[in-house]
Order: structure tokens, then sequence, then C-alpha cells
């Protein structure tokens, strides 16, 4: 007789199924939120590719008037020094693009940090915004790469957005709590109403669409922070939020430190 606790060999058969399509599920999810995050940056990465265009055709003019060779070589050192970071924007793009999400590896967390600001594309600075950073570069995580880096990445955009054209201050900090790790993205921006803030984490909540808080990384569907904290979740960590309306907002995630 089958017991009562133990389901049936073609139930747990049909149970084992739904859990593996639920999981390829969200990592098609998952995908589609790192496209859709590209999307959003697609605005800030052309007019920085706008900007270094200029300043190659001001560059070329300017070597072409002159009669100088010093003049020649200046020209020449700048718009090395555009086409490099034109390159090095690509390349971070591209490679965060096509990444595959799951394999954990041991990572240094100030990194992981370093190059979700590196994806924002556009230098924050030249939108207003103070970068601070505090960063202890000895602390290290084991987790996935890309996965660690989209929910980051997605916290940047948040922050960005919230202190919109007006600018602020930007602070990353990376040290070691009770906790685990901590990696924390605060801002100056509009801060969160204290009515939204059990729902932040909800799947489809968003304050985009209604013109409120201006807090998802993800074009106002609503997934972004539901899908981050799943990621730092399955990476036995925790992620919260500390925010007063008009006072600016921080996150924190929790990360298991690395033996």
């Amino acid at each position: 007789m089958t017991s009562l606790r133990t389901p049936p060999a073609n139930i747990r058969g049909q149970i084992d199924e739904l859990e593996a399509r639920a999981e390829a599920l969200e990592q098609q999810l998952f995908q589609s939120q790192r496209l859709a995050t590209l999307g959003t940056l697609s605005m800030s990465v052309a007019h920085e590719f706008n900007n270094l265009l200029m300043t190659i055709i001001n560059q070329a003019d300017l070597a072409l008037a002159a009669d100088k060779p010093e003049v020649y070589r200046r020209a020449l050192e700048k718009t090395l020094g555009c086409g490099e970071t034109a390159s090095t924007l690509i390349r971070n793009m591209l490679g965060f693009a096509r990444a595959s999400g799951g394999e954990r590896v041991r990572l240094q967390a100030a990194q992981i940090m370093d190059e979700a600001v590196a994806l924002l594309g556009r230098d924050p600075v030249k939108d207003g915004i103070t970068v601070e950073r505090d960063f202890d570069e000895s602390l290290e995580v084991e987790g996935s790469r890309v996965e660690l880096t989209q929910v980051l990445l997605n916290l940047l955009i948040n922050a960005r957005q919230a202190m919109g054209d007006g600018g602020g201050t930007l602070t990353l900090k990376v040290g070691r709590q009770k906790q685990g790790v901590a990696l924390s993205v605060g801002d100056t921006g509009c801060g969160i109403r204290p009515e939204h803030m059990k729902q932040l984490f909800d799947p489809f909540f968003t304050t985009k669409k209604a013109g409120l808080d201006g807090f998802d990384g993800d074009a106002g569907t609503g997934l972004g922070l539901w899908l981050a904290q799943k990621v730092v979740e399955a990476h036995g960590g925790d992620i919260r939020v500390v925010s007063r309306p008009g006072d600016g907002a921080t996150f924190t995630i929790y990360l298991p430190e690395a033996k």
C-alpha cells in the first residue's frame, strides 16, 4: 500500500516535470529581463555614443585646419581615446547580453559593483550625479556573475532614474556586516512612499505608469525588484530597502561571504 505521505510515482513524476518547467520559465524570464534592462539603457548609450562621435569629428576638423605636428598628435590621441571608450562600452554591453546565467564561482564583491556601474553606459557624473564609493576590496562571495550583476544594474538604474535631471549623490558601498557581505546602492532621489514599501518586491508592482516613485529598472513591468529578490535569495542572501519620501532610498544586498 502506498503511504499517504508519499505521492504515487506518476504524481511524483508530474510534480518533477512541473518544477523543471517552472525553473526553465524562470530562466527565460531572467533572460528577457536582462534584454529589457539593455533596452532601458539604450537611450543613455546612444547619447554617449553621439558625444564620442562629435568629439572625434571635432578633432578631425581641428587637425585638418591645422599645420602643426603637435596639433595632429593631440587630435589623434583624443580620437584614439574616444574610440577605446566606445569599444569598451560595446564590449561590456555585448558581454552582458550574451552571457549565460547560472554558474557559481568565487567573485570579488567590489568588482561586481564596478562592472554593474560600467554597464550603465553613460558616466553618472555627466548627469550631475556625484558617485561616492566605499569598498572593501578583500571581500568575496560565491555566485553567478551574470545574475548578481543584473541585480546591481537594476538597482543602479532605479537610483539614477529616481534622482532625475536634477542629479544628486549615488552612494555605493561594499562591506562586511553581521548579515554577511553587504552591497548597497543609495540615492538622494524622490524616495519611496510608505504605502508602497511592502509591495516593492511583489511581481508586477510598479509605480512608473502612475509616475509616482519611479522605482523599477525594468521600464515599468514590475518584475525587476521581484527578480532581484529571487536571485539574491537563491544565493542564500537577502535584500532590504530603507527609504523616506523626499530623502532617497538605499537598497542593500546581503550575501554569504565566500569561505
